[in-house]
């Protein structure tokens, strides 16, 4: 500590003195370096090597390059993020798609169980007749048709005029084993009442 201090006096001692020295006193090239070059002149000669421009121009020059190399690396994962946004929207509508159509497909279904528990009157039963007949003269060639009408003459009582919806049925689509079934039934009741 006591030689820190002694250095320090020194040097504050020849500070004084090299203050009232003129520069033509050291010469033109000493002048230039200064007061601290004197004082400490490896290091003031190791500075005058470095040509502190040229670092200046590299380093802002590479600076420039990392500048643009994150600018392409952000605006890639700006890219990639969109693609990501576009494909989750996409699969979610897509999916939305999906549920609605199962809603639908639920309260149609919870429809027809309703409509199946209300109990069916021969009014009920006699307009839904009239309406296949109308929808069979609009398309004759549709086995559906002529099978539900079959069902309904069934439970009104009718025989001979299901047993011919069901044979029509078959006629126009012979896989039908719906129909295939209840003709036989329907054969079978006919036969028994002949008798």
């Amino acid at each position: 500590m006591a030689s820190t201090i002694t250095l320090v006096y020194i040097v504050m001692r020849k500070f004084t003195y090299l203050k009232k020295l003129t520069p033509e006193a050291f010469g033109a090239s000493e002048a230039e370096d200064g007061f601290w070059a004197e004082l400490f002149p490896e290091i003031a000669a190791y500075f005058k090597k470095i040509n502190l421009r040229e670092h200046r121009i590299n380093f802002l020059a590479d600076f420039e390059k990392t500048l643009r190399r994150l600018r392409l690396v952000s605006l890639k994962v700006d890219t990639l993020t969109n693609r990501l946004i576009h494909s989750v929207r996409k699969s979610a509508t897509h999916h939305e798609g999906i549920l609605s159509q199962e809603k639908e497909y639920k309260e149609e279904q919870e429809a027809k169980v309703f409509v199946t528990k209300k109990p069916v009157t021969k009014m009920d039963l006699k307009a839904e007749e009239q309406r296949l007949i109308i929808e069979i003269a609009k398309n004759p060639k549709d086995a559906t048709l002529y099978r539900e009408l079959g069902n309904i003459y069934m439970k009104t009582g009718e025989i001979n005029d299901a047993w011919e919806s069901f044979k029509k049925a078959l006629e126009l689509e012979p896989t039908d084993e719906e129909s295939k079934g209840k003709l036989e039934k329907l054969s079978k009741k006919l036969e028994k009442l002949s008798q």
